[in-house]
């Protein structure tokens, strides 16, 4: 009898429409990722590791808006939360009426450091006060772009 399992790979092309909602997921799954770490009896506490996911929900629930609006020139392939921020900022207030604040470009700024640093050794010695500081900013900055995403045209 061969004991070998059977694999099956499906492959399906993404809607355009609905491409958006992948990245969406992506960025919910960083999120998550970060979340199961903070409250992971580990010891020591992957500080670095924590905050780079949480970078990465923030960039990729930006990469989602990107997609959603179209807009041109697509993604750009960089970490920078603010800087992708901005690439729809015009477009969701003419689209949405709603403002990028000062507030969520700030945080965007300050979460993007958490996107190369800690995943090197000695470069970043992140702390609990990165976690906490990285989550809310996180957090924040995906409440903002799924409220953009939720609210009706204008």
């Amino acid at each position: 009898m061969d004991n070998k399992k059977e694999s099956s790979v499906s492959v399906s092309i993404i809607d355009s429409e609905d491409e958006y909602k992948v990245w969406m997921v992506y960025a919910q799954s960083d999120y998550d990722c970060a979340e199961y770490l903070t409250e992971a009896p580990l010891h020591p506490r992957p500080y670095n590791i924590i905050c780079y996911h949480y970078q990465q929900a923030a960039e990729k629930i930006a990469k989602a808006l990107i997609v959603y609006y179209k807009t041109p020139g697509g993604i750009s392939k960089v970490h920078d939360v603010e800087f992708l921020l901005n690439q729809v900022k015009n477009l969701v207030k003419s689209d949405k009426g709603i403002e990028l604040t000062d507030k969520i470009k700030t945080m965007a700024s300050d979460i993007s450091i958490y996107a190369s640093e800690p995943r090197y050794p000695n470069e970043f010695p992140a702390d609990e006060s990165d976690v906490i500081k990285a989550g809310k900013y996180c957090k924040e900055i995906m409440k903002w772009a799924i409220e953009v995403i939720n609210a009706p045209k204008k």
